[in-house]
């Protein structure tokens, strides 16, 4: 499923958008979700890597399209983001926060479609899932969902966006079934650098949690997150 937010203050713009998105998806077989924020503060007050895609309307009250891509970008150096305008001068601002297109408005079904492919083909949601043993269930879970996971005496927690999944086994099994874009900082926690804020000389910063970084460990994870292209 492709998880989509749209960042739009005038009520009737977003549901017509919302609308020819459920029809591209039908269109094209694919699932879709899309949630719709008409305030750039609230869409970031409660911001937690939740989406593929973001479609953001540049002229908001309070704070503007622009201002609230600066603000994501501090969090998420990853998700696409796509402005919404009547001008398209007011795109090529879109380049400094990594914008990766942008649709003009009055939008039609015809440039909408038009856009989606190119833009979907970049969306990570393709990745294989991994299969974790929990307490109670085995759970199916994409890797870009795990924030970071800990183990303490055999028992495993992984921190996901929706909350802690808790199972049993090693660390090393753990490491060995997980993409390129997690690291082991230490004997007990392993992140993913597509959540990492910050690093200084003893610790990794995420958005919620700071874990110490092993100094055998640390030139290996300045290159692992130099060579992701992730940027801080």
């Amino acid at each position: 499923m492709y998880r989509i937010a749209v960042v739009e203050d005038q009520h009737n713009d977003a549901k017509r958008f919302q609308t020819m998105l459920s029809q591209y998806a039908q269109d094209q077989q694919i699932e879709i979700s899309c949630t719709v924020w008409e305030s750039a503060e609230t869409f970031l007050d409660q911001y937690r890597h939740q989406y593929e895609m973001i479609f953001m309307d540049i002229r908001l009250p309070g704070m503007d399209g622009m201002q609230a891509a600066r603000h994501l970008r501090k969090m998420d150096h990853t998700v696409l983001l796509v402005f919404l305008t009547t001008l398209a001068q007011y795109a090529v601002e879109g380049y400094e926060v990594d914008a990766v297109d942008y649709i003009i408005k009055p939008i039609t079904y015809a440039s909408l479609r038009l856009k989606m492919p190119r833009l979907l083909r970049r969306c990570s949601v393709e990745e294989k899932e991994i299969i974790i043993q929990g307490s109670e269930k085995t759970i199916k879970l994409r890797p870009s969902e795990l924030m970071y996971i800990e183990i303490f005496d055999h028992h495993i927690q992984f921190m996901t966006q929706n909350g802690v999944i808790r199972s049993y086994g090693t660390l090393k099994e753990v490491e060995d079934a997980l993409p390129e874009n997690f690291f082991r900082v230490n004997n007990q926690t392993i992140v993913n650098l597509r959540f990492v804020k910050n690093v200084d000389k003893e610790n990794v910063i995420l958005p919620d949690r700071e874990f110490s970084l092993s100094r055998r460990r640390r030139k290996g994870f300045l290159e692992a997150l130099q060579s992701s292209g992730i940027r801080m």
